[in-house]
């Protein structure tokens, strides 16, 4: 179905001078659907009577500039101001005459297309009939004359408005009083009209007009206080005795009683059996109180070959342009939401039609004919020709009801075969004299449609560059990055380039377009933010070719290539990336022009980490094999890694559109619309691709995910056990099976451990037999090697907790190494090596090559950050490299592999009784397990919200993920136990608005109300925080940093002891700051803990404003104390092995 958000069946009110409606473009293709064969365009004579500055003709004679074409208008000074504006646009094929209607010179035709706009209704009638008279002489042969005015019945509306105003102005004494009556009048007509009124919207119409006109929004003729409307056929008669006529309606589907209403056109069938076509028109215009009409006429010769109405089977012999762009799908599971530039749009969850609008977006500014657009739904849909057809009528008719497509006879005026340069329409580089009314510069597209778009000084100053043909990269006015690990920042050009690109505002070729970006992302080696154009771009060229997908044999390898790309599809498996890049590279220097030959090198540098790298072989392969379906997915591959997601989402509709039934073009569309937090739509790609390969494995995966980000952790579970049994060996959906168990709250604490068993059984007990005897001194009083593995040393949410310990290593004591597991460095990378004796990055090395290396560095501890968190190294650890290893910090629970020695704890976490649950030894430190340093730019705490409010709020800053309906239950308890208390949660997972809308219905099945929510996303949250008064932790896995950090902004949380270890981290935290009486040991006393403190606002305030000191004064936040008490335990671990060696 589709929803209409803007109905154009019928105008209601004059286009003004410029508009779509009366534009040759649109008079010559509506003038065929009626069977008139008008001039065309490219050398046609055009006339504008009544044209104002002309801004109407600018955009045909911009498009045409072989075409003459001539306005004219009664006011000198006005024809000065268009001549100015003419001069400044460079046309030469444009005159503006100022002269009176009565003095039109037969002898000056004939024109093939007059456009008579916003004038004859205001004329008296003998000078409306004498223009008609005289346009009839100038016409052509088979030339167009577009007349609107205002008709009965619906003008009666106009005339009440009127005489409204009459009424009140009547003791005005000048114009300014009469004008400052007449618009006090109208705000009757805006706010003052009763529901009940049977033509409240017809006057509401008819108001605005007036306002319109009484704004200055208008043609500077008069005002519709001087209209003298008619009934349609008076008017059909005038222009049959001035020699014309009569063609149809430049809306074609106002004239067609169908598309009124069925009940509409049975009446009218039967009313005007065998009446003239001007008396159908008429009964037409009684149903509908029709009041405005827009006509075309042609000389009486010609209109014998008329039809008697628009013949819409002629859709087939047109081309057709939309502008309406696809808007974040809004929690739509399927469908889409599209709005062009003018504020119209469409609602569809016909897949037809969003097949349709799709494709006219890569098109647009562009044109594609009928035919091509068979071909795509043939193409996406399986259909045969008739049926495609036949859907595709309908949904260009749908376009054409929300007055959103364009369609023309021929080529359309962006429609360019050569290799014309890109570059912007001339209003766009030229500062014109005419403003819209609000003081927005006059700019409009080659489809005559009005652009309201203001450019700041920096975007002006790229499309002066743009227009004068330089290379993209040099029009952006963003500075070279100074960090070669930084890359330059594009998001400036890409957002000019998009919005030029929508308003229909870039002219010239597609393939020159496509060329342009290609040079661009080319030259930036794909750092430029250009792929979602480029994608667009290609599309566009291959829709003109009528290519809509490739050949099977498209990009393929001769038989030896074929073989050398099968050996590194072996090595990537066996991660041996370093062996796998440089047969990638001889592949691609053997076969260069072969899409398939930099296909390995692309997935080589994206599995090995080099993201960046890999996106110059992924554009290769665009390039080379534009139609390609594998070349669009690798590349959205490499950009949801980068997290550019935009740029990933319409490179992956892209793969879709030219493969819509191979699922792993579904997978990486799911992938890419996952990373941007677009849950349902994501969901949708991701059963779409399984229920064409069930064992699709990245749809899989990310099925599991979607399901545990929206806060099912149960159907997380199942998806994740699900994937398992389909691929035992997979190690993504064994590491998603056990992160979703750790969120499960009805998984029992041996459950989950015993599925972490599993994993080491499945991936790392087979790799015992790797395991050699380590020869590292047996010294206990030595300087001990430590090294760390993470892929997180770079700005990440865990800096505040591992960089006090790092920076504070006795380094006299510990030679310390980092094995850095990613490619793209930032300035926090910088400083964390400053932190180590030796660096080594690890993005491109085998499990079995790191382990070789962290076994010839010597280390004698080596300590994993990650744990099962994505960038892991824990096939490394299952080898064994060194006499010690540990887990600590980044993911919170044991690794399950028997191979690590330890896990760096507490008592809280892992407490006595527990060891049970863990392959490692617990290694308890004294008082936490953490340590931290707050973050710059939080800012001071502030007073306690409860005293302004006048009632308590709770807050979480938790993800989606820890939302499961324990939590819910819980809290809902609490806040029905205080009464007037509000609630907030606030992260990233809520910037979706549906999963805002689906926490809240959760809390209302509980009786929580709507406005008793605060659910959102602020980064940074703390102004969010200092609106809490009391925080509320998660159960069965606990928050980690954002629980710190409520604390350091004074708000005290409750947190519920849980299953070890993740289930602990509250407590862990709240025992390093000593107020071990926030911890709860069941769902009941959390909730007296809760109430109890809601209920104390002195005291609430006391620890609000002591809070922070408590902190930095306590073992959470001592660095070196703790650094101390870590290192002890290292040297114990390393004692006792030197001890159990000897």
């Amino acid at each position: 179905m589709s929803t209409p958000a803007y109905h154009h069946r019928q105008a209601t009110a004059e286009p003004g001078l410029l508009a779509t409606s009366h534009s040759p473009l649109n008079l010559q293709a509506t003038a065929y659907l009626y069977g008139v064969e008008a001039p065309a365009l490219d050398k046609a004579r055009v006339l504008g009577v009544g044209c104002g500055t002309g801004k109407g003709l600018f955009p045909f004679a911009l498009a045409y500039p072989e075409a003459r074409v001539t306005g004219i208008h009664a006011s000198e000074a006005v024809i000065a101001q268009g001549r100015e504006m003419t001069t400044a646009l460079g046309l030469t094929n444009l005159q503006l005459l100022a002269q009176d209607y009565a003095e039109l010179d037969p002898g000056t035709g004939p024109f093939d297309y007059i456009i008579v706009t916003g004038l004859y209704s205001f004329l008296p009638p003998d000078a409306a009939q004498a223009l008609l008279q005289r346009c009839g002489q100038l016409l052509s042969p088979n030339g167009i004359l577009y007349v609107d005015y205002h008709v009965y019945p619906g003008a009666k509306a106009q005339e009440v408005v009127r005489d409204a105003i009459l009424l009140h102005a009547h003791a005005a004494q000048t114009e300014d009083q009469f004008r400052a009556s007449a618009l006090a009048a109208l705000t009757l007509f805006k706010e003052g009209i009763a529901a009940s009124n049977p033509i409240g919207n017809p006057l509401a119409i008819a108001a605005a007009q007036f306002q319109r006109a009484f704004d200055g929004q208008t043609q500077d003729t008069v005002a519709p206080i001087a209209s003298n409307p008619c009934y349609f056929v008076e008017f059909a008669g005038r222009a049959a005795e001035a020699g014309l006529g009569y063609v149809g309606d430049a809306q074609p589907l106002s004239e067609i009683a169908l598309h009124m209403g069925q009940n509409v056109s049975l009446t009218h069938s039967l009313l005007t059996m065998g009446q003239p076509a001007s008396v159908r028109q008429q009964y037409l215009d009684f149903a509908t109180g029709r009041g405005f009409r827009q006509s075309l006429f042609t000389t009486q010769a010609a209109a014998e070959q008329l039809q008697p109405r628009a013949d819409l089977s002629r859709f087939k012999d047109l081309r057709w342009a939309c502008g309406a762009q696809r808007l974040a799908a809004n929690g739509q599971e399927v469908g889409a939401t599209y709005v062009n530039h003018l504020g119209r749009g469409l609602v569809t969850t016909d897949a037809h039609m969003v097949k349709l609008m799709d494709t006219l977006a890569h098109a647009w500014p562009g044109s594609l004919p009928y035919t091509t657009l068979v071909a795509v739904l043939m193409h996406a849909e399986g259909l045969d020709d008739g049926a495609a057809r036949k859907l595709l009528d309908k949904s260009l008719t749908t376009l054409i009801e929300h007055d959103l497509a364009h369609f023309c006879l021929d080529a359309g005026p962006y429609d360019r075969e050569d290799n014309a340069q890109v570059r912007p329409v001339a209003c766009v580089n030229v500062a014109l004299s005419e403003t819209f009314a609000d003081g927005v510069p006059l700019r409009f597209n080659l489809w005559h449609e009005p652009v309201r778009l203001i450019l700041t000084p920096d975007f002006q100053t790229m499309a002066d560059r743009l227009a004068q043909g330089l290379p993209l990269l040099e029009v952006s006015t963003a500075p070279e990055s100074a960090d070669e690990g930084i890359p330059r920042d594009t998001s400036g050009l890409l957002e000019l380039l998009g919005l030029l690109k929508r308003y229909g505002l870039l002219q010239g070729s597609a393939t020159a377009w496509a060329a342009r970006l290609n040079e661009a992302l080319t030259a930036s080696q794909g750092d430029a933010q250009l792929f979602g154009l480029y994608a667009g771009a290609l599309a566009r060229v291959s829709l003109n070719q009528r290519i809509l997908a490739a050949g099977s044999m498209a990009g393929g390898l001769p038989p030896a290539a074929a073989s050398l790309a099968m050996r590194i599809q072996d090595l990537l498996t066996e991660r041996q990336f370093d062996k796998a890049e440089g047969l990638a590279r001889q592949l691609a220097k053997t076969v260069p022009g072969a899409s398939a030959a930099w296909e390995p090198l692309a997935v080589t540098l994206c599995n090995s980490g080099r993201f960046r790298q890999a996106l110059a072989p992924a554009l290769k392969m665009l390039e080379l094999a534009p139609a390609r379906a594998q070349s669009y997915i690798v590349l959205s591959s490499c950009l949801t890694a980068l997290t550019r997601t935009s740029e990933a989402i319409g490179v992956a509709r892209r793969a879709v559109e030219l493969a819509p039934r191979d699922a792993s073009t579904h997978g990486v569309l799911g992938d890419a619309l996952c990373s941007e937090l677009r849950y349902k739509e994501a969901q949708a790609s991701c059963l779409t691709a399984l229920s064409l390969d069930p064992y699709q494995e990245k749809a899989r995966t990310n099925l599991g995910k979607i399901l545990l980000d929206r806060g099912d952790a149960e159907g997380a579970v199942a998806a994740a056990k699900a994937a398992v049994s389909l691929a035992p060996k997979a190690l993504i959906a064994h590491n998603n099976l056990l992160f979703s168990l750790n969120y499960s709250p009805s998984a029992s604490a041996e459950e989950v451990f015993e599925a972490y068993r599993q994993f080491n059984q499945v991936h790392c007990e087979g790799l015992r037999s790797t395991w050699r005897p380590h020869a590292n001194p047996r010294d206990a009083r030595r300087r001990i090697r430590v090294g760390y593995v993470s892929p997180d040393f770079r700005q990440h949410s865990g800096n505040n907790f591992i960089e006090p310990l790092l920076s504070n290593h006795d380094r006299e004591n510990l030679e310390l190494h980092a094995y850095a597991e990613f490619v793209a460095e930032d300035p926090v990378t910088t400083r964390f090596k400053t932190y180590f004796d030796a660096w080594t990055p690890t993005a491109g090395m085998s499990d079995a090559a790191l382990a070789d290396r962290i076994r010839a560095d010597g280390i004698d501890i080596l300590i994993d950050v990650a744990g099962h968190t994505g960038g892991n190294r824990l096939g490394v650890f299952a080898r064994k490299p060194a006499p010690i290893s540990l887990t600590w910090l980044g993911f919170g629970y044991t690794t399950g592999l028997t191979a690590i020695d330890y896990i760096m704890s507490d008592e809280v976490m892992a407490p006595t009784g527990s060891e049970a649950l863990f392959s490692e030894k617990p290694w308890r430190l004294p008082d936490s397990n953490f340590v931290y340093r707050a973050g710059a730019g939080m800012g001071d705490c502030n007073d306690l919200p409860a005293k302004k409010n006048g009632f308590i709020t709770f807050g979480s800053l938790t993800r989606a993920i820890r939302m499961n309906d324990k939590v819910v239950g819980v809290w809902a308890e609490i806040l029905r136990r205080v009464p007037q208390s509000r609630l907030i949660v606030n992260s990233r997972s809520y910037k979706d608005g549906p999963m805002r809308e689906e926490l809240a219905s959760r809390f209302g099945a509980h009786g929580i109300a709507r406005d008793r929510l605060l659910i959102g996303w602020d980064s940074p949250p703390w102004d969010i925080l200092r609106s809490m008064d009391i925080g509320l932790d998660c159960f069965p896995h606990n928050s980690g940093v954002t629980l710190v950090e409520t604390l350091y902004m004074g708000v005290p949380y409750i947190t519920l002891a849980s299953r070890p270890s993740v289930g602990r981290i509250g407590s862990s935290i709240l025992h390093g700051i000593q107020r071990p009486e926030w911890v709860a040991q069941s769902e009941v006393e959390y909730v007296e803990k809760v109430v109890a403190l809601a209920s104390d606002l002195p005291a609430l305030a006391s620890i609000r404003a002591g809070l922070r000191d408590e902190m930095h004064a306590s073992p959470l936040m001592d660095e070196p104390a703790f650094a101390r008490k870590f290192e002890g335990a290292l040297r114990e671990m390393f004692k006792n092995w030197c001890e159990t060696q000897a």
